[in-house]
């Protein structure tokens, strides 16, 4: 695998596209990941792209994000591309579905029927999200049809939650969901990191309402949050109080939901970054900056460790951790560098959750939807 990544940011958004062609164009990619901030007129942005690289065939796909990054760079503004060339041993499919606040149980299962009509299942996928969707009903019907990792998250902007672009070859789409298939002789690892410090006891999850929790163990949501923490859910509690979601039929599924403390209402209920199954535990958790930094250079150590190579990496990580390490951000491009080469062909994007599996001792969980998370795909060489 030959990758290469770049990043610019020229304010002019067709200039932009072509800075980040010709960086790329020399190796004629089969495959080009874009990530961008909101701040692009996004048509611009991918005609200029796709006039540097001056190639028809090449399969272009991604999305904004609340910045984004790069090798060395990681921005509030700008972009980024990270491309792929088999030559030839990796096929590529892509595919969306438009219109997700219509049928969007429906639409996804189609889509991710299709990807196997020819008999042979994706080997790894990516998938990216208008996030404003319920992110936990994708991850229900990707339990039902998925058989292979995936991993990706939802399109972001600027923390305003009001718009996100989805990038589709020459198109910009929004309100949709793609995937990114590849079939063939394609080496990779995942790796996630969501480990935040547990605060008291466990809960059944008893009520709940799409996204907004009503009870747990017998009480109200925040009283339960309030049970265990021993005060009350404050505003300054966004991207610091999550709660760990686990399967109590498969203790090795877990993930975050973050909590959103300005959807508490007066009846105790909590607004969350996505639902959970009712009948799953859930335990408080509290992010620490200082932990979240270690557990992502832990992550590239043992990434690197494995004596493979990388090839190239994405990373996806959650916009919550970006508010909470601020400055500190840095760490989550440093930690790969540091840990695989310096100039590792490496990009990705501040996401509004995450799409990943877990590493299991058998291969991978299924695909889960996360909050608060931190996820690595390396390419292996």
């Amino acid at each position: 695998m030959r990758a290469i990544s770049s990043s610019t940011v020229i304010t002019d958004p067709y200039r932009a596209g072509i800075a980040l062609g010709e960086s790329l164009a020399s190796m004629s990619p089969e495959v080009v990941f874009l990530f961008s901030s909101i701040h692009y007129s996004a048509p611009e942005l991918l005609e200029g792209l796709h006039d540097a690289l001056d190639r028809d065939e090449v399969i272009v796909v991604g999305n904004s994000g609340n910045g984004f990054y790069e090798t060395t760079v990681s921005s509030d503004r700008g972009a980024a591309v990270l491309g792929l060339s088999s030559d030839g041993q990796v096929r590529w499919r892509l595919a969306y579905a438009e219109r997700l606040h219509e049928d969007l149980g429906v639409k996804v299962e189609r889509l991710m029927a299709s990807l196997s009509e020819e008999g042979e299942s994706p080997c790894l996928g990516y998938l990216v999200s208008d996030f404003r969707v319920d992110a936990s009903r994708i991850e229900t019907v990707l339990r039902e049809t998925a058989n292979f990792p995936i991993v990706g998250g939802l399109a972001a902007d600027d923390y305003l939650m009001q718009s996100s672009y989805i990038y589709v070859n020459r198109e910009v789409i929004s309100d949709a969901l793609v995937v990114l298939a590849a079939y063939g002789d394609l080496r990779f690892s995942i790796h996630v990191g969501n480990s935040l410090q547990a605060i008291g006891r466990s809960g059944r999850i008893e009520a709940i309402e799409g996204t907004q929790l009503h009870r747990v163990d017998g009480i109200s949501a925040k009283d339960f949050i309030e049970r265990e923490t021993g005060r009350a859910v404050l505003q300054t509690d966004r991207g610091t109080l999550s709660l760990l979601v686990c399967d109590v039929e498969d203790s090795e599924e877990k993930s975050l939901r973050s909590i959103i403390p300005d959807l508490l209402d007066t009846g105790g209920s909590l607004g969350l970054f996505g639902g959970i199954p009712r009948g799953h535990s859930v335990q408080v958790c509290v992010a620490q900056p200082e932990d979240m930094v270690a557990e992502v250079h832990a992550i590239a150590k043992a990434a690197s460790a494995s004596g493979k190579g990388a090839a190239a990496a994405l990373v996806i990580s959650c916009s919550g951790r970006k508010v909470l390490l601020g400055a500190q951000i840095k760490h989550e491009t440093s930690a790969l560098t540091q840990a695989f080469a310096p100039d590792l062909p490496l990009a990705g994007f501040t996401s509004f959750g995450e799409i990943a599996p877990l590493r299991r001792a058998d291969g991978y969980t299924c695909n889960l939807f996360h909050n608060m998370t931190y996820v690595l795909l390396v390419i292996e060489q």
